[in-house]
Parts: C-alpha cells; sequence; structure tokens
C-alpha cells in the first residue's frame, strides 16, 4: 500500500512540474513585456517583491568593499613597512575580487526559476562562493586588527574605516544569502549534497 502511494505521489509530482514550469515561463514573459516592472521603486506584483528586494540590494551593495578598498589604499601608499603594504595591497585587490563575485553569485541565485527553486532548493553552489567570500572577508579584518595594532596613528582611522565597512558588508552577504536560502524545496536536500 506503501508503494502504491509513493508511486502515485511521484506521478502526480510529474504531472504538476511542466504546469509550474509554464506558469512561470508565462509569468517571467509578462514581466519582460511590462517595462514598468524593470523600474525601482515602481509597484510590483507580491509574487516579485522578494526577487526586487534582492536586486536592489546587490545593485546598491557592496559600497562597504569600495570603501574600504579606497582606505586600505590609502594606508598601503603611506605604509613605511614594504612587507605590510605589499600584504594591505593584496588584501585591496582580493576585495576586488570578492565584490564582483559575490555580486555575480547573489543576482544568480535571485534569477533561479521559481519551480526549479521549489523543486530542488535555492542555487547551492553560488551560496556556498558567497559564504566562502564571506569567511575571507571575516578573516581579512582579523588581519586588520593586527595590523592596525602594529600600524602609525595617522593610518588606524583609515585601517578602523576599512574594518567597520567590511564589517557591515560581511553582516549585509549574509542576511542576503539567509534570504537566498531561505524557503521548501521537494529535493533541496539531495540538491544540497550533491553540490558540496
Amino acid at each position: 500500500m506503501k508503494k502504491i502511494t509513493f508511486a502515485s505521489l511521484i506521478v502526480l509530482l510529474l504531472m504538476l512540474i511542466p504546469s509550474l514550469v509554464s506558469a512561470q515561463g508565462i509569468q517571467q514573459q509578462e514581466r519582460v513585456q511590462d517595462p514598468s516592472t524593470h523600474l525601482i521603486g515602481s509597484p510590483t506584483p507580491q509574487g516579485n517583491q522578494e526577487d526586487q528586494g534582492v536586486q536592489q540590494q546587490t545593485e546598491t551593495g557592496n559600497k562597504g568593499i569600495e570603501t574600504a578598498i579606497q582606505s586600505l589604499n590609502r594606508v598601503a601608499k603611506r605604509e613605511n613597512n614594504p612587507e605590510t603594504g605589499e600584504q594591505i595591497r593584496s588584501m585591496a585587490q582580493n576585495h576586488e575580487e570578492v565584490q564582483v563575485r559575490t555580486k555575480t553569485a547573489l543576482e544568480k541565485m535571485s534569477q533561479r526559476n521559481q519551480a526549479v527553486k521549489f523543486l530542488i532548493g535555492p542555487d547551492y553552489k553560488n551560496a556556498g562562493q558567497v559564504r566562502k567570500d564571506v569567511v575571507g572577508l571575516r578573516n581579512d579584518i582579523k588581519k586588520l586588527e593586527q595590523i592596525k595594532n602594529k600600524s602609525l596613528p595617522a593610518d588606524v582611522e583609515d585601517i578602523q574605516g576599512a574594518v567597520d565597512e567590511l564589517q557591515v558588508e560581511a553582516d549585509g552577504l549574509e542576511t542576503q544569502l539567509a534570504e537566498q536560502l531561505s524557503g521548501f524545496s521537494l529535493f533541496g536536500w539531495l540538491a544540497k549534497l550533491f553540490a558540496n
């Protein structure tokens, strides 16, 4: 009896998948054809509010990394110790790469089809990339705290500003990631196993 129930559930799901995907495709097509939905601040359909919030966050996001990079570049130019200056320059370059990677990963996650997200869950591959970059930012914050303790008084303010901006940015990325990973999916646990 349980085998028949499980088999009928699978058949039912297989019958519903094409209708869910086609309904999502029609909704996507309507959104593309209606230019008013592409304007920031315009009213949006109820089902699209989450996607628009993520899109606005990724468009305005990473400003903290830009500010931190500017502060770190100023410190690197003034730094008398060549080893510390090179370490700071390397960190600034790494943060530029992180900025591009996280923005791309979050955009890909937000653009995932809702039917696919319901069936197999969010994009765990890009979620892993964002997590990895957040851990890297947190490690750089610790390194900058150590550098700040050894720095000249003129550099302390710039380093502390960079630390503060990176902290805010890492917290914001974690919040965006949690929003993208929230929700229910039927086979998300299986997709998560294969993504890791």
